[in-house]
């Protein structure tokens, strides 16, 4: 019941319509185990902690599919410059050219005869990469700078949860030092301490 009610005051992850719940689950409850947060406060950190992760897995994939997408697009324009000549008709290089593109998504075999077209003019399979990448390369500018910005707020996320540990380790440092000398000790309440008592 305690965990329940923990994870209710926790904002919901806004999940694409891709992406599955379990799975984030699955990533938070990871790190759970790893981290083993003691209270409603450590669970936040946590839950923010596995939030950024998660941003930063789903920027990732998207970088692929960026160039992924570019990659039909990249395909022509290198058959084009491999494929064009003085003599020939830009009508039949745009056929010729739109068969092979799609001969090479269609099978193995599409892929022999783009290769070997490729082959023929000194490139090879990662010039169509290279192509899409570059084509991509302003949508990749902005990823790389967002996954700068993820990546430095994780960082951050984590040393919250260090120096917050660290302040109640230091304060139970001073209340036990107090004890032994014998002093007036302040009663502490922390949020582990407020769990159990409920």
């Amino acid at each position: 019941m305690r965990r329940r009610n923990e994870l209710a005051v926790l904002p919901k992850l806004p999940l694409l319509i891709t992406e599955s719940a379990d799975e984030f689950d699955a990533l938070r409850d990871a790190f759970e185990q790893e981290i083993k947060p003691r209270g409603i406060i450590e669970q936040m950190y946590v839950h923010d902690f596995c939030s950024i992760v998660w941003e930063i897995l789903r920027l990732r994939r998207g970088r692929a599919a960026i160039v992924n997408a570019a990659f039909r697009d990249a395909l022509v324009h290198v058959l084009t410059e491999c494929l064009s000549s003085p003599e020939k008709l830009q009508l039949d290089l745009d056929d010729q050219v739109q068969t092979l593109a799609l001969a090479w998504f269609k099978n193995e075999q599409g892929k022999k005869r783009v290769a070997k077209t490729l082959n023929e003019s000194g490139f090879d399979e990662y010039a169509i990469e290279g192509e899409a990448i570059r084509r991509s390369s302003s949508a990749l500018e902005l990823l790389n700078r967002m996954l700068a910005s993820l990546e430095a707020r994780r960082d951050k996320a984590l040393r919250c949860i260090g120096e917050y540990r660290d302040g109640w380790g230091r304060q139970l440092r001073e209340l036990s030092d107090r004890m032994i000398e014998g002093q007036n000790v302040p009663e502490l309440v922390h949020a582990s301490s407020e769990e159990s008592a409920a």
